[in-house]
């Protein structure tokens, strides 16, 4: 029994979606800052010390510890960035991960590690306190 049409079966009204014109702004990110991050970390999450490999390479997503957008107008500086897997991407992001000043890594409010550093790569406690802060509300 399917509860959605099979593969290759569009649902109903879907054969043609509609298509709107739209005007974004959005914040220009350097990625000369999330690729020294990358480069210094070699493909492996600070946080879980995975390295997802594709056929195109080594994976992952910079993340910005305090976002940059409003109202969190946090830095696009190296200090300010964390090299992670997707998964722990979208935790850090959710808030299920955070960092205590001491980078020991918080899930869920329990203490897990430390975070792995590298030793060209600052972390910015100002950046990760906000972080933390805006989870704590």
């Amino acid at each position: 029994m399917f509860l959605y049409p099979p593969p290759g079966v569009a649902p109903a009204g879907a054969e043609s979606p509609e298509r709107v014109t739209t005007s974004v702004q959005r914040i220009v990110r350097s990625t000369a800052v999330t690729r020294q991050v990358k480069k210094w970390h070699e493909g492996a999450c600070q946080i879980c010390g995975v390295t997802v490999i594709l056929p195109g390479g080594a994976y992952s997503e910079g993340t910005h510890i305090q976002a940059l957008g409003s109202p969190h107008n946090g830095p696009d500086t190296t200090d300010n960035v964390l090299y992670l897997c997707p998964t722990c991407h979208v935790m850090f992001d959710g808030g299920a991960i955070v960092l205590t000043d001491n980078l020991i890594i918080m899930r869920n409010g329990t203490e897990s590690k430390t975070l792995r550093t590298h030793p060209q790569h600052t972390i910015n406690l100002a950046c990760v306190a906000k972080h933390r802060d805006r989870w704590r509300q």
